[in-house]
């Protein structure tokens, strides 16, 4: 991802709309009447901080001082109120995610509940709510109890009504204890904020509110209560070595290359970590001061906006901010609030539908949506549930299994190593590893299996191959995994059969009246691109991949001789395409040109097939590609029935 992207978002239209429904929250945890502080929470020390409210009326009293809210109200039992004032009382920090979830986040404890939801996670473990939070004119309002059970709080009932929720902001679990543990970090004293994995930080200035980075640590954003301005912070791998004059070469090239116009430039050598600056327009009429460090093997990126600016020189009432920044993170005396949720190298991941949660590798991408997760190097986790088919068990499936890996390798690329037992969430299921080489040097491959309720859970590992990267052991995965099992039971009824038995033999035909042609596919290919009527489309399978194209700008002749061509003139080298053959053949009906053409990438050695006929000035090109290692008999027959499946219909003129 390019990282200057998130900040182009950012650009003006509205009011720092790159910000998203993040604002949109901000606004809503604004309590009228209350200005946004840390200072009440800091004041109590170690003391009890106290929250003092009433059903129906807007009056309460925070740390000892009246204050007014938004009137809380009963709703099916549970007394609703504004989020915003534990932030107010306790110093808790709330972010909102993706798919409108609120996080709330107090020390080592986080809540999580989505807008409109009864489900909420409290510290990894499933909850109902009595009433799901909602928008009551523009203040976000949520279950009292939930909310203070997740930052540890106690609740009392006076004899007047009136609920008080206290909270000790330094609890000692057990003062018996060598390390005497804190029951409660709270935000109390924090001066710093940052994130402990990535390894940076900065000022910790009161009304600063965490934004939503999407899941991923690499990029943190923030605002302040106030609306005043707009910060992120960006980390990625630092390819190549980079001197502060490069650093600026980047900044202004980027700037330019967005539209901007360079306002301010600076080289900054003293101190222990020498950056590069500058201060730029963006085309909306934004100005946006950039930094770049680079330190160890990291890039940190700090860009800081503020919509009221109108001169370069407006930005500098935010310099003690932006100069606070520092590539490192002193989790030492407390001082530091720490964003980074990764322990022992596995981030969390969640998806409410399915009541899953994972940890995944620090530096994964992650769709919770479709349960996949991924490195760069090829390393991923997929995630999927089905219904059981009926009469199948346990281990019909791990057979099944078994033999969709040797329909999908040759012998002597691939080795069953164990099936061993394995239990999660209190569900025994199956393990199974197996070793497999694609040419480019043998891999562990794990595949976890569960059935409970009706319903398959499936969990596939491939880990990191990169040295440098050194993989999470497949026991740190399983122990971070855990299922709320009446979950699925509860948001889903029949879902798709997971019966490998019948479904390796099972296609679906597939029609584009606009190409004027019709292909059978088989069920088990993957979807890249399905939508007929665009003129390509392509499916991926375990080694290999089928596309189709239509152009209309060529005869089939010239596109053949084209690729021909392609071929000839970049051989030579290890990698390089070798052509091996040009055919002509039959297919539905039209002569065809058939050229095979064997290459390496990678160190894994495959084979492509391209296949180029022509009718009613329409050019078509199939690609078929397959690996040496999964060049089965199996595969490569279920290649050639989809090629044999093309047949022309009459095409929409």
């Amino acid at each position: 991802m390019d990282k200057r992207g998130n900040k182009r978002k950012s650009d003006k239209g509205g009011s720092l709309a790159g910000r998203g429904v993040c604002i949109l929250l901000t606004c809503a945890l604004l309590l009228p009447g209350l200005p946004v502080s840390r200072a009440a929470a800091a004041s109590a020390g170690s003391q009890t901080l106290r929250l003092v409210l009433k059903v129906g009326s807007t009056a309460a009293t925070v740390n000892g001082k009246a204050a007014s809210i938004p009137r809380p109200f009963l709703e099916k039992g549970a007394v609703m109120v504004p989020l915003g004032v534990f932030k107010k009382t306790f110093g808790s920090t709330v972010t909102l995610e993706a798919g409108n979830v609120v996080k709330v986040m107090y020390g080592p404890h986080t809540g999580a509940l989505t807008i409109g939801s009864t489900a909420a996670w409290r510290d990894g473990e499933k909850y109902t709510l009595a009433a799901p939070p909602h928008m009551v004119s523009g203040v976000l309002m949520v279950p009292l109890r939930f909310v203070a059970e997740v930052l540890g709080a106690d609740i009392a009932k006076d004899a007047g009504g009136g609920l008080t929720v206290t909270l000790q902001a330094e609890s000692v679990e057990d003062e018996d204890s060598a390390t005497a543990n804190a029951g409660i970090d709270s935000e109390v004293g924090k001066t710093r904020i940052g994130n402990s994995y990535y390894g940076w930080s900065m000022n910790y200035p009161s009304g600063l509110v965490v934004g939503d980075s999407g899941g991923n640590e690499a990029i943190a954003t923030f605002t302040n209560t106030e609306d005043k301005y707009y910060l992120e912070v960006h980390v990625s791998p630092l390819t190549a070595s980079a001197e502060p004059e490069d650093l600026l070469e980047q900044l202004v090239r980027e700037s330019d290359e967005g539209g901007e116009t360079v306002l301010d430039r600076e080289l900054v050598r003293q101190g222990p970590y020498p950056y590069a600056r500058i201060v730029s327009k963006d085309s909306g009429g934004a100005i946006w001061e950039s930094r770049k460090y680079a330190y160890g093997n990291r890039l940190y990126e700090v860009y800081l906006t503020d919509d009221n600016a109108v001169n370069y020189k407006d930005l500098r009432d935010y310099s003690t901010l932006l100069d606070s920044f520092r590539p490192s993170f002193d989790a030492a005396g407390g001082a530091s609030r720490d964003l980074s949720s990764v322990t022992g190298g596995l981030k969390s991941a969640f998806n409410e539908d399915y009541g899953i949660s994972l940890g995944v590798p620090a530096e994964w991408s992650m769709d919770n949506q479709r349960m996949e997760y991924s490195g760069g190097d090829g390393a991923y986790l997929r995630v999927k549930v089905t219904s059981v088919p009926a009469g199948k068990t346990l281990a019909d499936w791990s057979s099944e299994l078994s033999k969709q890996i040797g329909n999908s390798y040759v012998e002597g690329a691939y080795e069953f190593k164990a099936d061993l037992p394995v239990t999660i969430s209190g569900t025994q299921g199956l393990m199974k590893e197996t070793q497999l080489n694609p040419g480019s040097g043998w891999t562990p491959f794990y595949q976890i299996l569960l059935q409970e309720g009706g319903y398959r859970y499936y969990f596939e590992y491939l880990p990191s191959s990169d040295a440098s990267n050194p993989p999470v052991s497949i026991e740190d995965m399983v122990g971070a995994m855990d299922i709320d099992f009446t979950q699925v039971k509860a948001n889903f009824g029949q879902l798709e059969s997971g019966d490998l038995s019948v479904l390796a033999s099972k296609t679906i035909t597939k029609r584009s009246k606009t190409y004027g042609y019709s292909l059978a596919v088989p069920r088990l290919w993957i979807p890249d691109q399905d939508l007929f009527e665009l003129g390509a489309v392509q499916y991926h399978f375990t080694g290999g991949s089928f596309k189709l194209e239509v152009r209309t700008e060529e005869s089939a002749k010239y596109r053949a001789e084209q690729l021909k061509r392609y071929y000839t003139d970049n051989a030579g080298n290890t990698e390089d395409p070798v052509l091996e053959n040009v055919e002509q053949i039959s297919l539905a009906g039209v002569p065809a040109t058939v050229l095979t053409v064997h290459q390496q990438k990678d160190g894994i050695p495959f084979r492509i097939k391209q296949i180029v006929f022509e009718k009613n000035s329409y050019v078509y090109t199939i690609t078929t590609t397959l690996n040496d290692a999964n060049a089965t008999s199996a595969q490569q027959a279920m290649l050639e029935q989809a090629v044999q499946s093309f047949t022309f219909t009459d095409a929409r003129k």
